[in-house]
């Protein structure tokens, strides 16, 4: 299980999560496999069409893209926003191996990025950390269109009785998130700033989908 240093609380939290992505990028498929299905279905309810500018925050080695790609097609255009350099190298192979030529990638975080085109569309596949930062929420909402569709899936804890199940989720997450502050409820910040959300927990518990549109500004 792993989540994208996509933000992180303090300058020194960021640089710990920078260097443990760094060292993960060249195994980081193979780690996180067990989530590919869970990841599809937030692709999936992004209800992606031809043509549609999407944003994957945080995106990794660019797991996510193929199935992107596949939905918006070559008038459609792909932003990857990646704050590790090692990890959005591999997106970059990923890009140049399919011939994507409508894919950008940018290295910054989730507070400094610029993005080249609005967003129709907003994934945030497993991007703890972006999700508490108002201020990075803020930078990236603010150059997206009135009314995009915003997904978001990671972990959370289990039900407070599953004591064991979140010892473990605890513990085998230090590596990869830096704020525990909202672990049981991962999206309360993103709701805030989207209309029609809802949040369903996914099977076998420790894992969520939150859907809803951008508020107007």
């Amino acid at each position: 299980m792993s989540d994208s240093p996509a933000s992180a609380s303090t300058g020194a939290d960021l640089e710990r999560a920078l260097s443990h992505y760094g060292e993960l990028a060249p195994r980081y498929d193979y780690a996180t496999r067990r989530i590919d299905g869970v990841r599809a279905k937030a692709i999936a309810m992004l209800q992606l069409r031809p043509g549609d500018v999407v944003l994957d925050a945080g995106c990794g080695t660019g797991f996510c893209f193929a199935l992107i790609e596949h939905a918006i097609g070559p008038t459609g255009k792909l932003i990857g926003m990646e704050p590790s350099p090692e990890m959005i190298a591999r997106g970059k192979g990923r890009v140049d191996d399919a011939g994507w030529t409508n894919a950008t990638l940018v290295c910054a975080t989730g507070e400094t990025a610029v993005l080249p085109h609005a967003p129709d569309a907003i994934l945030f596949s497993f991007t703890h950390d972006l999700l508490q930062s108002r201020a990075g929420l803020d930078n990236l909402f603010r150059q997206a269109r009135p009314g995009a569709r915003v997904v978001a899936t990671g972990s959370q804890l289990f039900p407070r009785w599953f004591f064991p199940g979140n010892w473990y989720l605890r513990r085998s997450h230090r590596g990869y998130i830096t704020n525990f502050d909202a672990f049981d409820a991962p999206w309360r910040v993103l709701s805030t700033y989207l209309d029609g959300f809802e949040a369903a927990r996914q099977w076998p518990g420790e894992r969520y989908i939150a859907t809803g549109t951008l508020k107007a500004r």
